[in-house]
């Protein structure tokens, strides 16, 4: 992954990485080319405010994956999935935990047949309200931060 996103990225003091996209398009082009570099059972968390970039992450994220239907925020349903095909890869479950109040709770909804699964790629809105099981070379957390209405900074 980290070759495909060189150009991209910056390395941070701390050893994390850093993208600043400055506008929804260079976000969408940003997690689209991560996208490309899934084989399926990843987790991605994505942690920010609100109006961070979290759902524009997530739809190009479902552009690298080839979801031709549009992506939105699954706020009030919790879950959404949509179709893939990109190599084994059939689904993409984007979940939106800000109404969730711990893992028995994406348990309930199904959630959990998919985390860790390599048919699935799941993406996970505030993911830090939530403690989820955790596979180190399969999770990924992705904190974005807006500075102005256009520029959001990517750590991961």
């Amino acid at each position: 992954m980290i070759t495909r996103l060189a150009k991209f990225v910056k390395f941070t003091h701390n050893n994390h990485m850093k993208y600043i996209a400055k506008n929804e398009k260079e976000t969408i082009s940003f997690a689209k080319t991560m996208a490309k570099d899934f084989v399926g059972g990843e987790v991605i968390g994505l942690i920010g405010d609100l109006g961070a970039g979290k759902t524009t992450f997530a739809k190009g994220l479902a552009l690298g994956l080839g979801v031709k239907v549009n992506v939105n925020s699954p706020t009030f349903v919790l879950m959404k999935v949509y179709p893939v095909k990109k190599g084994k890869i059939k689904n993409l479950v984007h979940i939106d935990a800000y109404r969730i109040d711990c893992w028995e709770d994406l348990e309930v909804i199904g959630a959990d047949e998919y985390f860790y699964n390599p048919e699935s790629v799941v993406v996970i809105e505030w993911a830090d309200r939530i403690k989820l099981p955790v596979k180190k070379k399969k999770a990924k957390l992705i904190n974005l931060t807006s500075q102005g209405e256009e520029k959001r900074v990517i750590k991961y």
